[in-house]
């Protein structure tokens, strides 16, 4: 691929990856019961009663993913940044992919992806699966492969 097309597509991947978990790692910070149903109907995969619950959602789905947006915003404004970003996001998408997949059917799930905008009761994993992990992940790994090679002197 010509290396400023990639160099292009890569930062907004990234630019684009940083404004879905930054948002949403702020809200879950300030508003942990994001995850209960609150914010989002049918989005209640956890019970928040307990502060032990509630500071657990700041720190894992406020902190920690806050954390990869701006990782995602380092890799798109600096160049040598660029390649240890995408490489992270084709690690964590395909963690992410995968592991949700794998867990779907542990659990016995008759479905694996729900293009919706809108989430049915208990259709959360496929909903994520569908519109954000898979197509992601294919296009962190697309990314990935078609990076150009550096030449060394």
């Amino acid at each position: 691929m010509n290396p400023s097309w990639h160099r292009r597509i890569t930062k907004l991947f990234l630019v684009s990856n940083s404004m879905f978990w930054l948002p949403w790692g702020l809200l879950n910070l300030i508003k942990p019961k994001s995850w209960s149903g609150e914010v989002i109907p049918n989005l209640d995969v956890y019970d928040l009663s307990s502060p032990v619950a509630r500071t657990e959602v700041r720190a894992m789905y406020g902190g920690l993913q806050m954390a990869i947006g701006t990782a995602a915003l380092i890799g798109a404004a600096r160049d040598k940044h660029r390649d240890s970003a995408l490489g992270f996001f084709v690690l964590a998408l395909s963690g992410l992919s995968i592991c949700r997949w794998g867990g779907m059917v542990a659990e016995g799930e008759s479905s694996y992806l729900s293009f919706s905008t809108k989430i049915e009761p208990g259709r959360y994993n496929q909903v994520g699966l569908a519109m954000y992990e898979l197509p992601n992940m294919f296009l962190a790994w697309l990314l990935l492969l078609l990076r150009p090679r550096q030449v060394k002197a």
